[in-house]
């Protein structure tokens, strides 16, 4: 279920707002997302826009909006890829606002998405991130059943978790945070940056923020989440994908892995002893698991011995999609030199 409402309360919150939005290539959809800025009960104190290399009209878009905009905006070109993480990870570092909203550059953000989310981290003060539920829709704008929160599995114990700095196993396991429905507190920035690997910034600072300050969750659908294609299902694709599998996916693996235990290292440093001892277990046993799948033999047969120990294990169970990232592990191509990821 999505509800889309406003705060509640007239009371205005007094943080000062700065918009982060990456751009690159966006044109398509660029207007109608400053238009939905421009429409906020609380107006950002700025807009700032980092530029990856677009070569449509995506600039011309920002420039035109700026022009008429009643609040600042700044662009910042990059004069190499960096990528959506390291985009974002500049645009964090140059904002001077008391609270920072990442945002994606075709989404529709609903009128009063600032002023909630700014007012659950002044109402929260021990908070250093709030997320808000989201929306969906298609590539024409429209509405899909669902919500994000349904999406990503965020149920009522994993928000529990986050609300307490105690989420760091469950969401090592599958992401429940997307950036373009959170709202951060400057001072988490000594906290999250710089982002660790796998540069998924979302689940970066969803591991260390859920791990650490906690990370408040609104249930409003402050964003229209624009989804462009839809995922298919079913045993005959996961054979497709098992057999499509490219040679960069046991470097995912590896990233996956590395992620997890920069994020262990970034807890320890921010939060010492933080990480239960338990948590820390399953954490670790996680990251094994994941070293296993990044290595596996490239001829197939080779493979079985080992898949079936981790079966035996549980860790597919635990730690995958069960029979399905077990096909994935024995049907898919691996080239002695490459490596692959489900």
């Amino acid at each position: 279920m999505c509800i889309s409402r406003g705060s509640g309360d007239n009371r205005m919150s007094s943080e000062k707002a700065t918009v982060c939005l990456c751009t690159y290539n966006g044109g398509l959809y660029l207007k109608e997302l400053l238009d939905s800025l421009a429409r906020q009960t609380h107006l950002p104190s700025a807009l700032l826009v980092g530029d990856d290399g677009s070569s449509d009209d995506t600039l011309q878009i920002v420039r035109e909006f700026a022009a008429n905009a009643s609040f600042p905006v700044k662009v910042l070109s990059n004069s190499r890829r960096l990528g959506p993480a390291g985009n974002l990870e500049l645009l964090l570092s140059e904002a001077t606002g008391s609270v920072l909203f990442p945002c994606d550059q075709d989404d529709v953000w609903e009128p009063t998405k600032i002023e909630v989310l700014a007012k659950a981290l002044t109402d929260s003060p021990g908070f250093d991130g709030a997320i808000c539920n989201s929306s969906l829709i298609d590539a024409r704008g429209r509405v899909l059943p669902g919500s994000l929160f349904e999406k990503v599995g965020l149920d009522m114990s994993i928000r529990q978790l986050m609300e307490s700095g105690n989420a760091m196993v469950q969401i090592a396991g599958r992401n429940v945070v997307a950036s373009h429905a959170l709202a951060l507190r400057r001072r988490a920035l000594d906290i999250v940056l710089p982002f660790g690997p796998l540069r998924h910034a979302d689940w970066w600072i969803a591991l260390v923020l859920g791990a650490t300050t906690g990370i408040t969750v609104v249930d409003d659908c402050l964003v229209a989440y624009r989804l462009h294609d839809t995922n298919a299902a079913g045993l005959r694709e996961d054979l497709r994908v098992a057999e499509r599998a490219s040679a960069a996916t046991a470097a995912r693996f590896s990233s996956h892995a590395d992620m997890l235990e920069a994020a262990i290292a970034r807890v320890d440093l921010v939060r010492a002893g933080r990480l239960a001892p338990r948590d820390r277990a399953v954490l670790e046993e996680r990251v094994s698991h994941l070293r296993t799948r990044e290595s596996l033999p490239p001829k197939r047969s080779r493979r079985v011995s080992t898949v079936l120990r981790e079966v035996i294990k549980g860790r597919y169970a635990e730690f995958g999609n069960g029979w399905r990232s077990v096909l994935v592990d024995l049907v898919r191509e691996a080239p002695a030199t490459d490596h692959e990821f489900e």
